[in-house]
Parts: C-alpha cells; structure tokens; sequence
C-alpha cells in the first residue's frame, strides 16, 4: 500500500483526517510540523520569528525529504510545503497526494474556533478571511498537482473510499 499526504490549508483538518485515516489504515500518522519541531527543538512560530520564515522552509524541505523514505504513513504536510522548492513533486512520487480543498470562510471559522496565535503566517492579518482568500490563490497551483481533491466538509469514509481505487 501506499503512503497518504494530505495538502491544503491551515485548518483543511489535515491532522484530524489524517490521524483517523492512518488508524483506518494501519498506517503511522506523522505530522511534518512536528517533525520540523523535534528537529529544530523549538516550535514552528519560533522558528519563524528568530530564523525566519527562508530558513524555516529550507528545514522543512528537508524533513520532507528524510521523511519520504518512510514507508506506511499518513503525512499532514504544512499548509505552506507544496509552495516551496521540489516539495510537490517529492510529495507526489512519496505516495498518493490529497488536497483538502476547503473553503476561506470555513477556514477562518475553524482558525477563529481553536485560535490564531500560533500561525506565522497569519500575524499582522486585518482580516482573516481575506488573507487566506489571498493565500488560497497563491497555493492553489501547488495544490492542484494533487493526485486527489476532495472539497467541502471531508468525512474519514469518504476520503477512505476515493482512496481506495488508487492504493
């Protein structure tokens, strides 16, 4: 079978459907954010703000890296990763690749329901909305290399199944 890599944005739930995917599945759920955390000791907005978000996307392009070697996993990459240098195509030859395509207004409500803090990205936003409008546009030519796009709310059942045919 097949490694999984789920795409989108902040807040698609990839970490959800993931971590509910690789139990379906058998597989290890391993979360890149995390990953780039444990590596780096320090955490992703701390990252960003004494190194900076060029040195943040090196380290991650290479955690990606070392990580696509791993076989049986379900990967939730960060919203930001297919954006950056070959990641996409690492992503698409280290299994079947899913963007999450989930709308800016249902996005701001998840962020705005858990909380905006901890997202670099984000800081400085006037509006919430907009700015991830701006970021869906930018990223969506990443996104859409995909091998599969789901859209809307995603049920665990149903990203199982459009899976199925390609595993």
């Amino acid at each position: 079978m097949k490694n999984v890599i789920l795409v989108g944005m902040m807040s698609s739930g990839k970490t959800t459907l993931g971590k509910k995917l690789a139990r379906l599945l058998g597989f290890q759920f391993v979360d890149l954010d995390k990953l780039i955390e444990k590596d780096q000791q320090m955490d992703i907005p701390s990252i960003f703000s004494e190194k900076g978000e060029s040195y943040f996307r090196d380290v991650e392009s290479r955690v990606l890296k070392e990580t696509a070697l791993r076989q049986h996993i379900v990967l939730a990459s960060g919203g930001g990763t297919p954006c950056f240098f070959d990641n996409m195509q690492v992503i698409n030859t280290m299994g079947i690749s899913v963007f999450l395509d989930v709308p800016a207004a249902d996005l701001a409500r998840r962020i705005e329901s858990h909380g905006k803090d901890d997202r670099p990205i984000l800081s400085g936003a006037t509006s919430l909305r907009e700015t991830l409008e701006q970021k869906i546009n930018e990223r969506l030519p990443f996104y859409q290399q995909a091998h599969l796009s789901l859209s809307g709310e995603i049920e665990v059942n149903q990203l199982l199944n459009a899976l199925r045919p390609l595993m």
